[in-house]
């Protein structure tokens, strides 16, 4: 065991009080300061900072924007926004309809916003009026067309609602009566996704208590639930010889079934058997040629090929617009004309309208049909050449080039035709039926009968079309 060592006695430190506050307070008061710093830091500077407020809006309607002092912020639906505080305005928009305004102080949120962001709630009720109900319906209109295109969907593409949406607006808003928006969209559904939208927005309108039955909609409901009605029988028919006189054949009015199938399953169903009628019309002999559209051209310079970009921005045409053709006011040539949009034809006719005096149109399926039974002697034109010296029917309505045709092409139209006829001109969201095949097909892929789809404002080289008059 070692020697025990003695330490020398230390007088103990004292700290001397500063301007007679002593040590200690001063060191909790230090510590105190330093929390409260820290507090300041973490719990109320990033409010005083960012000087605003996160807020969400309840609104009554879907589909609807928002705008602040002028500006787009968002969709006002399961979105959050920060705002800065002060007084606002806020203005709605439903699908571009004007849905009112309302101004609005935004306070600061001053604590723990690092940690919590607080939402502001904004409540605003939209009520209604005639352009929100346009713009509500012509949307749902123009979304069911579209989407109609596609027949299938997969977990990575999903089909977004379109008839729920337009119901709730359509009890929130008060509309009167949605059957026609409704049969429109209905004679669109060719998925499951489709049809399980419409059945649900049938229960929202029910509970509404919104009028919107129609004997047209039961036939469309009975298609889906696999009852349709039993097609019109296919019969041969006599046709009366058109009369024929200055590049013109005049036909009679006429009754008969077009269509070359009984199917009720889209897309066979879309060639189903259908009654049809024409009054008297003509329809021209040849289709409309290269050097006739360079005159329409040559006097409409907007639908000249070097204003491509225009027409393509405006939505008349797309980047195939005349990608084949050189138009010459020179050179008779008789070549058709192709690569040209629908709506290009529409133009050409009411330009031709103008210069004539006459009623210049595309002709209409059933038209373009009528004539084609009285060409079915004819052989299938296998090329863009076509001589034909019989004056006895229109030459090249099978082969040649597929024919714009005035008709909308509605899916599940077979089943309720004057009813799609009706609405396809109010809402003119679809695309148009084209006939004939072209060059590229053979007479056992295409008949009189088949009816093909094409959008408005695509250009195909192997699509024309002809003249009609009413």
């Amino acid at each position: 065991m070692g020697k025990k060592i003695e330490l020398p006695e230390v007088e103990p430190v004292h700290l001397k009080p500063f301007h007679g506050i002593r040590p200690g307070a001063i060191i909790l008061c230090g510590l105190a300061g330093a929390v409260l710093l820290l507090f300041f830091i973490i719990c109320m500077l990033p409010g005083i900072l960012s000087n605003g407020s996160y807020v969400s809006f309840d609104i009554n309607t879907r589909n609807t924007a928002v705008y602040m002092d002028g500006k787009y912020l968002g969709s006002t639906e399961g979105s959050v926004y920060f705002v800065p505080s002060g007084h606002h305005e806020f203005s709605f928009s439903i699908l571009g309809a004007d849905a009112g305004s309302a101004e609005i102080s935004i306070p600061d949120q001053l604590f723990f916003t690092l940690f919590h962001h607080r939402i502001t709630p904004i409540e605003y009720a939209i009520g209604y009026s005639g352009e929100i109900e346009r713009a509500v319906t012509e949307n749902a209109a123009r979304e069911a067309a579209r989407w109609s295109r596609i027949l299938s969907y997969t977990e990575s593409y999903h089909y977004p609602p379109i008839f729920t949406p337009f119901a709730e607006n359509a009890v929130t808003l008060g509309f009167s009566d949605v059957s026609d928006p409704l049969l429109y969209m209905a004679m669109h559904i060719t998925s499951d996704e489709m049809e399980n939208d419409f059945r649900e927005s049938l229960k929202i309108l029910d509970n509404a208590g919104i009028p919107y039955s129609s004997d047209a909609l039961r036939t469309i409901i009975a298609v889906l639930d696999g009852n349709a009605p039993e097609a019109p029988a296919k019969e041969a028919i006599a046709i009366e010889p058109p009369v024929y006189d200055s590049g013109l054949f005049t036909y009679s009015p006429a009754s008969f079934v077009m269509g070359n199938t009984a199917s009720v399953s889209y897309p066979e169903s879309k060639d189903r058997f259908v009654k049809a009628e024409t009054g008297e019309f003509s329809i021209a002999a040849d289709p409309v040629s290269e050097y006739e559209y360079a005159l329409f051209v040559a006097e409409n310079p907007y639908w000249a090929k070097s204003n491509k970009d225009t027409l393509i921005a405006d939505g008349m045409a797309d980047g195939n617009y005349l990608s084949d053709v050189t138009l010459s006011t020179s050179v008779r040539s008789g070549l058709p004309i192709r690569s040209i949009s629908w709506h290009a034809a529409d133009a050409y006719c009411r330009w031709l309208s103008e210069k004539t005096g006459m009623n210049i149109v595309l002709p209409s399926e059933a038209e373009w049909t009528l004539a084609a039974y009285s060409a079915s002697e004819k052989l299938y034109t296998s090329s863009l050449l076509s001589i034909d010296n019989d004056n006895t029917a229109p030459k090249a309505m099978m082969g040649q080039l597929w024919e714009f045709t005035s008709t909308s092409f509605i899916p599940l139209a077979h089943f309720v035709p004057e009813d799609a006829e009706r609405l396809a001109s109010l809402y003119p969201y679809d695309d148009a039926v084209v006939k004939g095949g072209s060059w590229i097909n053979t007479p056992d892929m295409v008949d009189a009968d088949t009816s093909g789809a094409m959008d408005r404002s695509a250009c195909s080289v192997y699509a024309g079309f002809r003249i009609g008059v009413r």
